[in-house]
């Protein structure tokens, strides 16, 4: 719960403040997975058991649907598993940092079952939209509207 502020070094590694370690202690041990998110300019860490599950559900679809596979591979996209170190540094290759153009400000924002890792800047300017793109959005959203 609640979102943090943390800082990305010259390699990539991304200090995790004790107040989410301490929320993130049941799953510390299984590892985790990181990518690319499918829509927005961040990154997703996923505790493993949940990417597992993911994965589960992705393997139920037909390997036979080109827009199956087109989608897979783009969901995908710069997946690697990662872990913390000793010192609670979360360990993700610069290269896919690089992806969401995550340099040294980063904001993590736990999304339910996984956590979006944020440029702090990018993270600044999707949270910010004018008031009524927020009542539009929330009123879409949370009166369960579909287009």
């Amino acid at each position: 719960m609640g979102t943090f502020d943390c800082k990305a070094d010259a390699k990539g590694r991304i200090m995790l403040p004790v107040a989410l370690r301490n929320q993130m202690a049941p799953v510390l041990q299984e590892g985790f997975f990181v990518k690319k998110s499918y829509y927005s300019d961040c990154l997703e860490l996923y505790p493993a058991k949940e990417w597992l599950r993911v994965i589960e559900e992705l393997d139920e679809k037909s390997r036979f649907e080109e827009d199956n596979l087109d989608f897979r591979r783009m969901y995908t996209a710069g997946l690697r598993q990662v872990e913390l170190d000793a010192t609670g540094r979360l360990l993700i290759p610069k290269t896919i940092t690089a992806l969401a153009g995550i340099v040294k400000e980063v904001k993590i924002a736990p999304m339910g079952k996984y956590m979006e890792i944020w440029d702090l800047a990018k993270y600044n300017e999707s949270i910010y939209a004018p008031k009524e793109k927020k009542k539009t959005l929330a009123k879409k959203v949370m009166s369960g509207k579909k287009e």
